[in-house]
């Protein structure tokens, strides 16, 4: 008998949730592959990347333990939704160390709340999970544009909720190599300084993810 690769463990685990929810999967690939490129420019070692690569799958998994209605997210009772969240926090981080993966439980079990993780690669987990949330297209609001996403960022550093030295190097790199003008208008306006002109050695790596993600979200709609 043999055993299953990576490559086959992390099919496995994106059926879960595409199968669950179409959302819960794209939201989870475009996590992923930002906490690659990300941790890239971090310079992160295989091992974190991987780490956070497989945050970003599990972090979603706990939706098997809710009720159909809390994944249309059309919420009529918020005190009922944060209930329900607390169960797909919990079991999302259970189900990773159920399989064995500690450091990916402890990423899970800190970069939902509203402080400063003490574990390292969660505080880089919880900003990245907070620009993907803002961009992604939600039950009850459209997409965020460049500059409110980029305002909760900025305000998340500035109450302590995220590291501001994450926000800010996240942000930095966000925007220093965009090639999206509307992009390095936005980090402008909400007082970040980036380059006035694009840059001769572009890195576009965050524009085409969130390119690859807008197609995705437009084509379920």
């Amino acid at each position: 008998m043999s055993y299953p690769s990576f490559h086959s463990f992390i099919k496995l685990l994106r059926s879960l949730l595409k199968r669950r929810q179409p959302w819960l999967f794209e939201e989870s690939i475009f996590l992923a592959d930002l906490c690659l490129a990300y941790g890239t420019i971090a310079g992160l070692s295989d091992r974190d990347k991987k780490t956070l690569f497989l945050a970003a799958h599990f972090k979603n998994l706990g939706a098997i333990y809710l009720e159909d209605r809390l994944l249309k997210q059309e919420y009529t009772d918020h005190q009922d939704a944060v209930l329900q969240m607390e169960v797909l926090f919990r079991e999302s981080a259970q189900l990773a160390r159920d399989a064995g993966l500690d450091e990916v439980a402890d990423v899970l079990e800190q970069y939902h709340l509203r402080a400063i993780p003490q574990n390292s690669l969660a505080r880089i987990f919880q900003v990245l999970n907070a620009w993907v949330s803002c961009r992604q297209r939600k039950g009850w609001r459209s997409s965020m544009s460049d500059k409110e996403a980029l305002i909760i960022l900025k305000q998340r550093a500035e109450m302590k909720w995220s590291d501001p030295k994450v926000v800010f190097h996240f942000i930095e790199h966000l925007c220093r190599y965009s090639s999206r003008a509307e992009r390095r208008q936005a980090c402008t306006i909400t007082g970040f300084e980036v380059p006035p002109e694009v840059p001769e050695i572009r890195d576009y790596s965050f524009d085409t993810l969130e390119d690859q993600f807008q197609e995705q979200i437009e084509a379920a709609g």
